[in-house]
């Protein structure tokens, strides 16, 4: 039974996507609900896909911006606190506390997003792109540079390897993997992106792990686990993120992989919900911007006190390398089946099939794209109907 106080505002803990978004939707049902959102960054809403875009674009950092904090609580009438590092929540008293502040809650919701993993660097070394203020700090370490080196063959290392290139910088990229995407792309995929990237003049190194970094900034040297040494004048690391969960788990919450919550969005505590790269649904992470806006209006219905449910349909995710288009629906890990191929020299799909011979995932790279509706069709939903 809950036990809210329901003259205490709603607080989202989080400024990005999630967090935003979902003040957004909750504003648009409930005009009077008191909301506060804290954030332990500057607060300005942007949209976080046009990082990896930007370059390319030519645009400033400051383009990216579509509002700042004061706008946006002046937009949607609510209470925003920037630079708050939440120290601990309190969820029998239905409390959040700073280090010098508390703050009373009717209901909480977590969008704590994901954070980079760390590696040992002096400081300034390595760059993690992960919102809008370390972009403008990226930015301006680029000032001036031409060489930049990639630690991470995943989607964000492979965006913006594929955005540097675009704006005619030099690029290395270093992946622990044997292809680029493993997550996302078989390997013989991977290969029509990793051709047109090299191409493109990215000179790229499979098999290979960062161990040390050092020098000064501008001039950084890294050595690999394999005993290449590397020269670059910038470096990024992009090697995946970790969910942000250290406040649920200290709070008692259950956590797994991420912070766990059911089809409402709702954790382990009847009045604290979580969503975006923090949130773990019925196993899965779905660090993806569709997934994000479909939990946002799905838990903004639950908050105002419609009957709502998760349902996501087939979400291909649209990597942005125009150098070769890819679009790619991963199968569910653990998935039983076998990926069956057809390759040409400006094409390459993939099809995950299981041996009912139902399509579970497709990869699809250059002009296979355009077999991307119809394969979506076929797909199971990501999660169907609540049972």
């Amino acid at each position: 039974m809950s036990t809210a106080t329901e003259t205490q505002p709603l607080i989202i803990i989080g400024s990005g996507m999630a967090g935003y978004q979902l003040a957004i939707e909750v504003r648009n049902r409930q005009p009077d609900q008191p909301l506060l959102l804290m954030t332990r960054d500057s607060g300005h809403f942007y949209s976080k896909p046009l990082l990896s875009t930007a370059l390319a674009k030519n645009q400033p950092p400051e383009q990216l911006t579509i509002a700042d904090p004061r706008q946006q609580a002046e937009n949607l009438g609510i209470q925003i606190v920037t630079f708050a590092e939440v120290e601990a929540l309190d969820i029998d008293n239905h409390q959040v506390h700073l280090e010098d502040q508390s703050y009373s809650y009717s209901r909480l919701v977590l969008a704590l997003g994901a954070e980079p993993r760390e590696l040992p660097a002096p400081p300034g070394a390595l760059h993690s792109i992960n919102d809008l203020d370390d972009y403008f700090v990226f930015r301006k370490a680029l000032e001036g540079r031409q060489q930049v080196t990639v630690l991470g063959g995943g989607l964000v290392g492979v965006e913006m390897a594929q955005d540097l290139l675009s704006a005619g910088y030099q690029v290395t990229l270093v992946t622990r993997a044997n292809s680029l995407l493993p997550g996302l792309l078989p390997p013989q995929v991977a290969d029509l992106l990793e051709k047109a990237l090299v191409d493109k003049g990215l000179k790229l190194l499979k098999q290979e792990s960062f161990k040390l970094i050092d020098g000064q900034p501008g001039d950084w040297q890294l050595e690999l686990e394999s005993g290449e040494l590397l020269q670059a004048e910038v470096v990024i690391s992009a090697l995946g993120l970790e969910p942000r969960t250290r406040l649920a788990e200290e709070a008692g919450l259950k956590v797994k992989r991420g912070i766990c919550v059911d089809r409402q969005l709702r954790t382990s505590n009847p009045d604290v919900y979580a969503l975006g790269d923090c949130a773990e649904i019925e196993g899965r992470n779905l660090m993806y911007v569709q997934p994000l806006m479909a939990s946002a209006r799905t838990l903004a219905e639950h908050l105002s006190g419609e009957p709502a449910a998760l349902e996501l349909p087939p979400l291909p995710v649209l990597v942005k390398t125009p150098s070769c288009p890819v679009v790619a629906a991963p199968p569910p890990a653990g998935s039983d089946g076998e990926w069956q191929l057809d390759l040409d020299a400006d094409s390459a799909e993939g099809r995950f099939v299981s041996p009912e011979g139902q399509l579970l995932g497709f990869a699809l790279a250059g002009k296979a794209v355009r077999r991307k509706v119809q394969l979506v069709k076929e797909l199971p939903p990501l999660l169907g109907p609540d049972a």
